[in-house]
């Protein structure tokens, strides 16, 4: 596609607002990843675009790989799960092909408990990302810390547990009712979700009986994160489905920890492409020289649905907090590359448009944490990613 035919891209995208418009997203269930999604034993998936060589990722990716091996007991050392990995006989495959997103260099195991999000109007409509499982050391922070494999068997027990009966009382939970609740009390739904956490736990409390789940969902301000993370995706699929070969709209901008990527509805299959960034933003002390690892995760889906950065407008903390790293004229640059208004988000715009970003040579900023890029490091501060330009020429050329 020529980037200055805006003609057609306007044609082509009016159809996929009003499917993406359509779409209302529910949790629907609490399940592991190899009875969702069929995953089989050593395969593991990571976020971002596919790996030229999987069997050498970036090194928080592979970090997180090394301890769900150990987890999975397909390797009792480090060493042996390397090798697993170095060899091909773990498979590193990217999340999105399965339907499914995962935060920062998180990867999916058989055994990880995912939430899966449909959509009320067609419950076969269906997306997954990781269910959150509190603060502390996490698998999202791709680090080799051994206390993530006990976290993770409390996820895959008694969080599950304990969050599976919840929702049999509650029945699924509309995450527009919770994403409105977040925005109203000053989330952007991504570097900030905590009136929307609040809400949710709200719903779950009555009928959870573990003190430490509902202490976790107490402590955790992120925790709807996830849930938003999959609602996104499948409301950006649906632009794809059935799109015009000339739809513009993004249905995914992540990271592998080395490329950056983005697909186009028009041809959803086909990642593009470019050697990645790191986000910028403000660090934790214990990390206030580390090297941050290049752009890491699937959760700029949630940017590109047009909530994170481009909401920070009414979001007054995590805008003051990057207020230094954000561009000067970002309220209006940014809302002019969103293709729509959402009729369930009174002033929020909608839907990142690729011709839109060549148009207005604006790079869309995304909302995602900085994780250290040694794969030891972890956590390294709250950040934003600016997407080059020059990635979005090359998808419309793909086109």
């Amino acid at each position: 596609m020529n980037p200055t035919n805006a003609s057609t891209s306007n044609d082509a995208r009016h159809p996929a607002l009003a499917r993406l418009y359509a779409v209302r997203p529910h949790w629907r269930a609490v399940v592991r990843a190899r009875d969702a999604i069929g995953l089989p034993d050593f395969t593991l998936l990571h976020a971002g675009p596919p790996y030229a060589d999987p069997c050498e990722p970036a090194a928080p990716v592979l970090s997180s790989a090394v301890l769900c091996c150990l987890y999975e007991k397909w390797a009792t050392t480090e060493t042996q799960a390397e090798h697993l990995i170095a060899s091909g006989q773990v498979k590193l495959v990217n999340a999105q092909s399965f339907g499914v997103v995962t935060p920062l260099a998180a990867v999916v195991s058989p055994s990880s408990t995912l939430v899966e999000v449909a959509d009320a109007h067609d419950p076969s409509r269906r997306a997954w990302s990781l269910a959150g499982s509190g603060a502390g050391p996490q698998i999202r922070f791709g680090s080799r810390d051994p206390a993530v494999l006990g976290r993770l068997a409390w996820r895959d027990t008694v969080l599950a547990r304990e969050l599976a009966a919840a929702l049999e009382h509650v029945g699924p939970i509309d995450l527009f009712a919770l994403a409105a609740t977040g925005i109203a009390g000053g989330d952007d739904l991504h570097a900030r979700t905590s009136a929307a956490t609040a809400a949710l736990r709200a719903q779950l409390s009555p009928f959870i009986e573990a003190p430490s789940v509902d202490a976790m969902l107490a402590d955790t301000p992120l925790f709807f994160l996830t849930l938003w993370m999959a609602a996104c995706h499948l409301m950006m699929s649906a632009t794809a489905r059935d799109a015009d070969p000339a739809t513009t709209l993004v249905v995914a901008l992540a990271g592998n920890g080395r490329e950056v990527g983005v697909r186009l509805a028009g041809k959803p299959h086909i990642w593009t492409t470019q050697p990645a960034a790191a986000p910028a933003g403000p660090r934790l002390d214990h990390a206030a020289h580390a090297v941050a690892s290049p752009l890491t995760g699937d959760s700029g889906i949630i940017d590109a649905a047009g909530f994170g950065a481009h909401a920070f407008a009414l979001a007054p903390e995590p805008a003051g907090t990057f207020a230094a790293w954000l561009p000067a004229d970002w309220r209006r640059a940014q809302s002019a590359l969103l293709a729509g208004d959402h009729p369930a988000f009174a002033g929020l715009r909608s839907a990142l448009d690729a011709a839109a970003v060549v148009q207005q040579n604006v790079e869309p900023l995304a909302a995602i944490a900085m994780i250290g890029a040694d794969g030891r490091t972890g956590l390294v501060g709250r950040g934003v990613y600016a997407a080059p330009v020059a990635l979005f020429e090359a998808a419309l050329r793909a086109l």
